[in-house]
């Protein structure tokens, strides 16, 4: 097959687009924000500066576009050329058998306008937040109807999304309900940095602070159970500047040393895998998200996982005070810190969930996920 891939240049796009290198399918890739390349795509067919200006900037453009957004989108097209615009000619050009996003809010709305004057076969994969917090929003709940009307294929990571989806459209043809956005995961490369858990002295916490992340209130409950981790290493990552301030803040009024790398400097890959292979414990706490790959990292890794919920789609992965334990709040400090001081007095808890989490690990191989995701291209091309 032709394939299109409408994507963001992130490393889970590669990741899942790089399943179908040295395949028979011929694949392409756009990116609606018309950043660069991601350098493991340089083997694809790709389109990259493409959004010239039509007219130069005009006075008042920015205050538009942050003010007036819903104003801003209908003068645009008479400004630069859209992603819409770019999206119909490479269509018209190319004649994918297959046009594919991977998300929704950048890459799959600019194709609504591409369908309304040319008819294409059309798969989508839904990451995190797409469906599950914008659905309900004002500003793009219509656009989301009208997406999951007009898109024939779905890969899902999650059996939450499907449901949400299946609720808007009930004729949905969902392709997979288990497939992580990026693809599967070299699990050996993984856990050689796995150590054995009673030598793990380190605590791990997602440092986002944002719509969606919740880091405040992990480190409050750090704050909370502070005698009971002054032991131990805690390392916080890719933290927002909010976080920065307040691990800055515990270091010094509690003298204890709490390290962290920031959203924007961030750590390699490597270096986190690294980290999780010596986590006793990783935290990540949303109010929204899908399934996680950083939770699906630290399990690879053996660290264990304290996750918020959002949904309930944590809990396909983990059985709560089993193999981890699932936040129910995410604003609630009190809550996380009687969870994290729970885990590090119970060695037996820990072990067992070490061994859980590693056959985990096994379902979530690369080879056995790429197979299946080649099956369901396979189904797709038949079915074309």
């Amino acid at each position: 097959m032709k394939i299109l891939f409408v994507c963001m240049q992130y490393i889970h796009s590669a990741r899942w687009i790089n399943q179908l290198k040295n395949t028979n399918h011929e694949i392409y890739v756009f990116d609606s924000l018309d950043a660069p390349i991601h350098q493991d795509l340089l083997w694809t067919n790709y389109t990259t500066n493409w959004s010239q200006r039509k007219i130069k900037y005009i006075k008042g453009e920015y205050f538009l576009k942050k003010k007036l957004p819903k104003l801003y989108e209908n003068i645009i097209p008479y400004l630069q050329v859209t992603a819409s615009e770019k999206l119909e000619e490479l269509i018209n050009e190319i004649q994918p058998d297959l046009v594919h996003s991977l998300e929704m809010q950048s890459q799959t709305y600019p194709l609504l306008k591409v369908q309304k004057n040319i008819d294409f076969k059309w798969a989508y994969s839904c990451w995190g937040n797409d469906i599950f917090y914008y659905k309900n929003l004002k500003s793009h709940k219509s656009k989301i109807k009208k997406s999951l009307q007009k898109i024939d294929y779905f890969f899902l990571e999650c059996k939450r999304d499907g449901k949400l989806i299946k609720a808007i459209n009930s004729k949905s043809n969902i392709i997979s309900t288990n497939f992580p956005g990026g693809g599967g995961y070299k699990i050996k490369k993984y856990q050689q940095y796995s150590l054995p858990v009673k030598e793990r002295k380190l605590i791990m916490i997602k440092g986002y602070e944002h719509n969606f992340g919740r880091a405040l209130s992990v480190l409050n409950a750090i704050e909370i159970i502070i005698e009971d981790v002054r032991n131990y290493d805690i390392y916080v990552y890719s933290a927002h500047n909010k976080v920065i301030d307040k691990i800055e803040e515990i270091n010094k009024k509690y003298i204890i040393n709490i390290k962290y790398s920031s959203r924007y400097s961030q750590i390699s890959h490597i270096e986190l895998l690294e980290k999780f292979g010596k986590a006793k414990i990783a935290i990540g706490n949303n109010i929204s998200d899908g399934i996680a790959n950083t939770l699906l990292e630290a399990i690879i890794c053996g660290a264990f996982p304290i996750q918020s919920n959002p949904g309930g789609v944590t809990e396909e992965y983990i059985e709560d005070g089993k193999n981890g334990f699932l936040i129910e709040n995410p604003e609630d400090s009190n809550e996380i810190a009687f969870k994290i001081k729970k885990v590090l007095n119970n060695a037996v808890l820990l072990e067992n969930a070490f061994n859980i989490n590693k056959d985990i690990s096994e379902k979530l191989e690369y080879s056995k996920i790429k197979k299946e995701v080649l099956e369901a291209y396979k189904k797709i091309e038949k079915d074309i």
